[in-house]
């Protein structure tokens, strides 16, 4: 770094303000590019850029969503400052977004892209006032649907979320568009994905995203054999602010026109610190605590629960109870409870002209609450002298979740090159509370451990990318890359009690005497002969081409290639 800031003092530059030439104020978050690179900047607050650059001819463009773009020729000598201010006309329509998700060519708009995009940016996503980023994509991106299951265990806890009907794990999510790793969980009960393992959305924090683009196509030749569905990139924030906002809500339905539900109690608190340093380098980071209450539209069961030949003691719901009587609604239908704490870092810095420097990285916890199906007092599952009434039997869960992203770019002869690593883990720790196994009596505990889930993925990508403005088949640009993958699942017991096979008979009730049922009550826990500790590891190569034989035709042409150390070659 000492090497790197002698460097960034003699370094060429350009600088300049970009300014509305309607009001003539400042316009921040404006995009400065080299035009034909890879290399930009964002607007500060008021307006001004610095852009570290390489001696010689430079054409410079300047846009913002809102407004139309303009470009400029500037010439830089050796340690020269060049000023080149912009100012900006308010567009007729708001359509030119500039995207980075399906293309490899710089300066592509959403109009220009080769495949449907979505571009969701920060007003978009605060105008949905929800702070859990799946909900936030459902309201705003049709293609996209997240369902929210009930009594499917681990499924309560990370909800998975589906692109284009197809299953969550054929879309492919990047952050900073750098590949994200999944959740340890796959989701194994009646519910959309079963068989999948998929990305825990909810555990990126609404507060530290800038934008989400949403490519609406396979895009598997370009990105992986896990790109069928299409991409999600997620953009997050890179600018110079402090923030500290706060939400507090509640869920409310009449489902009669009468009775009124009130549940759902949701408590958010998010900040936001961010700062400009070393010229055009930033620093973000974002921090969100969420504490969401459980929600339940389960109606009460007016059937018999008890035995009437067992002598525990059971109360009868009275004839005539309202079915929305919270003391009589034994199961739990709707959201799990969780409280989230998560924290994101964003950061770029210039190491010398045209190479910068970049990361992100996060970190997030959860712990979560749902709920099985009820066990009736008169169920041979149920240990009356534990629970005479019968019991709702819990599932919790303590999810950790780590990703860390490094790398750095620049441009060489032409060609802008991009060398980064990701790594990521996600860990599922079940526990199993208000239960108990049958089997053990009344030697039996009433809470458990079920054991763990657990996954990582490091990743190394290597791109290159040039545009030639003139070729037999019009500008062309060229990209090519390669990347290596390696992924590890881990499956962990649970205590030997959540997985018991005990010798006590059935207590009393009309089966007293018979074989009594095994494990914890609800989710019986991971056995010595389930534990499993597999890796492998993907090498995979693209070669991507784009050109413009007329004005109004883009060709776009992608081939990709993959091996797998498990089942081969695709």
């Amino acid at each position: 770094l000492t090497v790197a800031t002698s460097v960034h003092g003699q370094a060429t530059s350009i600088t300049g303000r970009v300014t509305d030439v309607g009001s003539g104020g400042a316009i921040g978050d404006a995009q400065v590019r080299l035009v034909g690179t890879q290399q930009g900047t964002v607007t500060r607050d008021d307006g001004t850029y610095l852009l570290r650059v390489l001696p010689g001819r430079h054409v410079v463009r300047a846009n913002r969503i809102g407004f139309g773009s303009r470009t400029d020729t500037v010439d830089v000598a050796v340690g020269q400052t060049a000023t080149v201010n912009f100012v900006l006309a308010r567009a007729t329509i708001n359509l030119d977004q500039v995207i980075v998700t399906g293309t490899r060519a710089t300066d592509r708009t959403v109009l220009e892209a080769p495949a449907p995009i979505d571009v969701l940016t920060s007003e978009d996503i605060r105008s949905t006032g929800l702070t859990e980023t799946s909900q936030v994509l459902q309201r705003l991106a049709p293609s996209l649907n997240f369902p929210r299951p009930s009594v499917n265990d681990g499924t309560d806890h990370v909800r998975p979320a589906t692109l284009r009907g197809l299953g969550p794990d054929q879309a492919l999510v990047l952050i900073n568009g750098k590949r994200r790793h999944n959740t340890a969980l796959v989701h194994v009960n009646q519910s959309v994905g079963r068989g999948s393992s998929s990305v825990d959305l909810n555990a990126i924090p609404v507060s530290a995203i800038e934008r989400i683009e949403v490519l609406r196509d396979g895009a598997a030749s370009q990105y992986g054999s896990d790109a069928i569905a299409g991409v999600i990139n997620i953009i997050l924030k890179s600018g110079d602010q402090t923030s500290l906002s706060t939400t507090v809500g509640q869920a409310r339905s009449h489902p009669d026109g009468a009775t009124e539900y009130k549940d759902g109690e949701q408590v958010q608190v998010d900040g936001n610190f961010g700062r400009v340093i070393m010229g055009d380098g930033f620093f973000h980071l974002s921090g969100e605590f969420r504490d969401r209450n459980r929600t339940n539209r389960a109606r009460a069961d007016t059937t018999v629960q008890c035995d009437i030949r067992s002598l525990a003691p059971c109360n009868e719901i009275p004839f005539g109870t309202s079915i929305y009587d919270e003391s009589v609604r034994q199961s739990w239908q709707g959201d799990s409870e969780s409280r989230d704490w998560t924290f994101f870092l964003n950061s770029e810095l210039p190491l010398q002209p045209g190479v910068r420097l970049y990361g992100s990285g996060g970190y997030g916890m959860r712990d979560g609450l749902a709920a099985g199906f009820f066990r009736r007092s008169l169920d041979d599952r149920t240990i009356r002298a534990f629970y005479p009434n019968g019991f709702l039997p819990l599932i919790g869960s303590d999810i950790k979740d780590l990703a860390g992203s490094l790398g750095v770019k620049g441009n060489f002869r032409g060609w802008g090159w991009d060398l980064g690593g990701v790594y990521g883990g996600n860990s599922f720790e079940f526990s199993v509370l208000q239960s108990a196994n049958v089997s053990q009596g009344l030697a039996s505990p009433q809470s458990f451990y079920a054991g763990a889930l657990r996954y990582n993925q490091g990743t190394l990508n290597l791109d290159f990318v040039r545009p030639f403005s003139a070729t037999v088949v019009g500008p062309l640009n060229v990209a090519v890359g390669a990347e290596l993958r390696r992924e590890n699942f881990q499956l962990e017991r649970g205590d030997p009690n959540s997985f018991a096979e005990g010798t006590v008979r059935i207590l009393d009730g009309r089966n007293a005497g018979n074989r009594a049922p095994p494990f914890a009550q609800v989710f019986p826990g991971f056995r010595p002969s389930d534990e499993a500790d597999e890796s492998r590891t993907n090498v995979g190569a693209y070669i991507d081409l784009e050109a413009t034989p007329i004005q109004r035709l883009l060709v776009a042409v992608a081939g990709r290639a993959e091996n797998y150390s498990d089942f081969g070659s695709t």
